[in-house]
């Protein structure tokens, strides 16, 4: 007798102890989102993530269809813990206009410092695909973060501890300086003439960015 078809359905892993269900679809997302830490995200595909987590590519095609929208469930993951990060800060009533800035300026910066490929992820992946949910996403971002920062300088100039700028270009100078600081990190070694803690130059970097854009966007007088 021939052996029954497996039905259709969620395709079993490839782990020893031959359990189908150890791996799921939040944690394909999570180690791919690790391997952003050191992985460009062109070189991450179905088979790359496969093998980091030990099940069979049909796993993560069950999940996420293909390859495009695994990287945009990634990169939904990422934003959204952006999001609830300063949005904790956003929610305080006794926090400031500046503090405010603060918190979303320190959040970037610690996002693209400890996954220095997050840039590439969504200019490379997000921008230029042809993926409707990728589209999708990079232009909700970018609609999300330029409305946060024109909330905080409306609050800003109302309370007169900011000018009237463009949130637009805020936005792309704050994200312009947090992604070049993990490039820069050699450079600011060899101009310090020492080796510098990874948390110690994060901290100096973000404080000095911070001020440097608080004190650009204060009233002159």
């Amino acid at each position: 007798m021939a052996p029954a078809s497996r039905a259709r359905g969620r395709p079993r892993n490839n782990d020893s102890a031959g359990d189908g269900n150890a791996v799921g679809k939040d944690a394909l997302i999570d180690a791919t989102i690790e391997l952003l830490r050191t992985t460009p995200p062109s070189a991450i595909t179905p088979i790359v993530v496969a093998r980091e987590t030990g099940v069979h590519p049909s796993l993560i095609r069950y999940y996420f269809k293909n390859r495009a929208r695994l990287l945009v469930a990634v990169a939904e993951r990422m934003m959204a813990q952006l999001s609830t990060r300063v949005e904790k800060t956003a929610a305080d009533p006794a926090s400031s206009p500046r503090d405010r800035l603060f918190a979303r300026i320190a959040a970037i910066i610690e996002l693209n410092d400890s996954f220095p490929n997050f840039h590439q992820l969504m200019v490379n992946e997000m921008g230029e695909s042809s993926d409707p949910a990728a589209r999708a996403l990079i232009s909700q971002a970018t609609f999300n973060g330029t409305t946060a920062y024109g909330r905080i300088l409306s609050a800003g100039v109302a309370d007169g501890s900011f000018r009237d700028l463009d949130p637009a270009m805020l936005y792309t100078v704050i994200v312009g300086m947090a992604e070049f600081l993990p490039a820069a990190r050699h450079q600011l070694e060899i101009a310090r003439g020492r080796p510098i803690d990874k948390e110690e130059l994060r901290a100096t970097y973000t404080n000095f960015v911070c001020d440097l854009i608080l004190h650009g966007i204060s009233p002159r007088g």
